[in-house]
Formats: C-alpha cells, sequence, structure tokens
C-alpha cells in the first residue's frame, strides 16, 4: 500500500508540471491473459521523455518496454497485489 501511494504521489507530483501529448496502448499475454500496455509521451520542462505501464485491474504499473520481461513482471507484481 506505501509503494501505491508514493507511485501516486509521484505521478500527481509530475503531472502538475508535464502534460501528455501522446498516447498508445499495445497487448501483453502473460500466462495466456491478455493485459494493456500504455506508453505515453510526456513533454516536461526539460524535454519530452516516454513511459510505459501495464494495466492490471484498473491500476497501472511502471515498467521499461526496451528491457526484456519487465513489463511482463509488472503484470505479475500487480497480480501478486490483487486482493482475492
Amino acid at each position: 500500500m506505501l509503494k501505491r501511494s508514493a507511485t501516486l504521489i509521484s505521478l500527481f507530483v509530475l503531472s502538475a508540471c508535464a502534460s501528455v501529448s501522446n498516447e498508445t496502448f499495445s497487448p501483453i499475454v502473460v500466462d495466456g491473459d491478455t493485459y494493456q500496455l500504455r506508453t505515453r509521451t510526456i513533454e516536461g520542462p526539460n524535454g519530452a521523455y516516454e513511459t510505459t505501464s501495464a494495466r492490471v485491474d484498473g491500476i497501472y504499473y511502471l515498467c521499461r518496454i526496451n528491457s526484456p520481461g519487465d513489463c511482463e513482471a509488472a503484470v505479475r507484481r500487480g497480480l501478486e497485489e490483487l486482493p482475492f
């Protein structure tokens, strides 16, 4: 819970000084189930940069799309946090 709160606070602070200029979605399959990856181009005070996150049960988990297995690991982190 603390980790999620820190992530939300970081995103809120970041959004105060940046804007999303582009957003794309693509699928990722983990253990036979399909999840959504969201890649955003963010225009900040020091230029543009991209972030990618995996959506699990309505919550986005940051990942590095160019790092093999990282977005799959983000999905798995999200699945571990689901209340069952």
